[in-house]
């Protein structure tokens, strides 16, 4: 398995909310028309995608051998990082015995094949698995593994003869694991991480790449004892992301891909303490984040990327009523959900902020969402996951419990009114390793719930009880398909999924023949 190299900054964080405020409506704005391109090359927009039509799903093809039985499905060799790429679904495969390759897929079968295979290294030596698939423009980068080179950065065209390694880092066997892949415009962002040594302290650089090996460079050394976290947000030709050194703690960095453009955006707390900034959002021309500092104070900012242009919003004393917020799901590129918890009665609040051009907030209380549980020791409600369809905010809600998995996971939805906000669903996954992500499918979702008699399978909602409907029983009875890692491919929609016969593999909705638009 693959060791990471990065700290993830965990952390509870606290803000307050105003009163309820007269419903409106949001009025979705003009959607941007994302493009992929085709086999060509050329863009296709998504809106010409369609409406598919959501029939019975069928097994793609048999990839992987049996597995171990011990492992749970979500544990087990399966299909990975999913990604479209000029028409076709791109995907990872890692299999037990170490050998690793890039796959394609159209659909069927016969045309789900590598396009480029990684034997397993020595015994002696830990396989590196295929990871990262980043579409940035026509290319697809990867990160991979081979007896030459080590883990080192790959790009791929989608063929096996334009799929090489774009540049040997670490020379020989060593490897330099590029991570966090990030496409900002056509260009490749990401970072490695270089261990320390008995004469020198660990490090993080940013990189770049055009997909040469001459166009491959170092951004900018981030210093000794620098690691990054796993929260990040674009604005622009800009990627926010937060850092750690020893001069300034944990705080907001930018770069615009230039060793000069990538700098400390403001030290929020001032010399080596940390502000922790968390839950970055990026709404029109700015970025809003939270931060933690160690006197208990939650502040909400907004950024434009300038150390003048890094404002407070609004400061929030610590208390039980103030707990955990969270930035949750930009919709129609001016609004901004925020979430926080009162532990005095255990039930979760949801604002909507407003940003206008010049990017002063307007807030509003949407809702004080019921807790079934309240009473109940523990039971504190919180936010596992959320997307934006169309012009309404899907999100779940767990309720937490005195063990590690919650009591209940239910989907919810709003389209920023109270009468708009409402249980969709419950309940989703409520293990504790296993969680029900939300997928976009156009002003729909796809996610993994349970339902009468079944275990977790494929569903799907456009946000209205009558709507939310299991697609298909995968795994037949009360057992668990655990789908995951939808795709969307033109019509079809690709996921992974586990059935007692085939393992975990590649499954499509719906089959080919059956695709419709309307």
């Amino acid at each position: 398995m693959r060791v990471w190299r990065s700290v993830v900054l965990l952390c509870s964080l606290t803000v307050g909310c105003g009163g309820p405020l007269p419903e409106e409506a949001i009025q979705e704005d003009e959607r941007p028309q994302v493009s992929s391109p085709d086999e060509d090359g050329d863009a296709v927009p998504e809106a010409q995608w369609g409406r598919p039509e959501l029939g019975t799903a069928s097994l793609v093809k048999d990839i992987f051998p049996p597995h171990d039985v011990s492992l749970p499905p979500w544990y087990a060799p399966s299909p990975s990082s999913l990604v479209e790429f000029r028409g076709k679904l791109y995907f990872a495969a890692n299999f037990e015995n170490g050998r690793t390759g890039l796959w394609k897929s159209d659909g069927s079968a016969a045309g789900t094949t590598p396009v480029k295979e990684f034997p397993a290294r020595p015994s002696s030596a830990a396989s590196i698995v295929v990871d990262e698939l980043t579409r940035v423009d026509t290319r697809l980068f990867f990160v991979a593994d081979d007896e030459v080179h080590g883990g080192e950065l790959w790009v791929s065209d989608g063929t096996s003869g334009g799929t090489r390694l774009v540049k040997d880092i670490t020379p020989g066997e060593g490897d330099t694991l590029p991570y966090n892949l990030t496409a900002v415009g056509k260009t490749l962002l990401f970072f490695r991480y270089i261990p320390g040594t008995l004469d020198a302290l660990e490090r993080t650089e940013l990189w770049r790449s055009d997909g040469t090996e001459a166009g491959t460079v170092r951004v900018k050394d981030l210093g000794p004892e620098s690691s990054l976290s796993f929260t990040q947000a674009i604005v622009g030709s800009t990627l926010f992301f937060v850092l750690t050194d020893p001069a300034h703690g944990t705080e907001l960095w930018k770069t615009d891909g230039t060793e000069a453009g990538t700098v400390l955006v403001r030290d929020l707390q001032p010399g080596p303490d940390s502000s922790y900034p968390f839950h970055l959002s990026a709404v029109g021309r700015f970025v809003f984040l939270i931060t933690a500092t160690p006197d208990g104070v939650s502040r909400l900012w907004r950024s434009d990327g300038t150390e003048t242009g890094t404002v407070l919003i609004e400061e929030f004393p610590a208390g039980p009523d103030t707990y955990n917020p969270r930035l949750i799901g930009v919709v129609g590129g001016r609004c901004l959900y925020l979430t926080l918890t009162s532990l005095s009665d255990n039930r979760l609040s949801l604002y909507r902020l407003r940003v206008d051009e010049a990017g002063n907030v307007s807030k509003k209380r949407v809702a004080t969402l019921p807790n079934p549980f309240a009473g109940d020791p523990d039971a504190t409600p919180y936010i596992t996951t959320f997307t934006v369809a169309g012009s309404k905010l899907f999100f779940g809600l767990a309720i937490g419990s005195s063990g590690p998995a919650p009591r209940d996971v239910q989907l919810w939805v709003t389209d920023g009114t109270g009468s708009g906000t409402r249980l969709v669903h419950r309940p989703l996954s409520l293990s504790d390793e296993f969680e029900s992500q939300l997928y976009t499918l156009d002003d729909r979702i796809l996610f993994a719930a349970s339902g009468e008699g079944t275990g977790l399978e494929p569903w799907v909602s456009d946000g209205t009880v009558q709507g939310t409907r299991m697609l298909q029983d995968v795994s037949p009875g009360t057992g668990s398909s655990y789908p995951r890692a939808f795709t969307r491919v033109g019509s079809s929609v690709f996921f992974t999924a586990h059935d007692p016969t085939h393992g975990d593999e590649l499954w499509m909705l719906p089959p080919r023949s059956s695709l419709a638009s309307h």
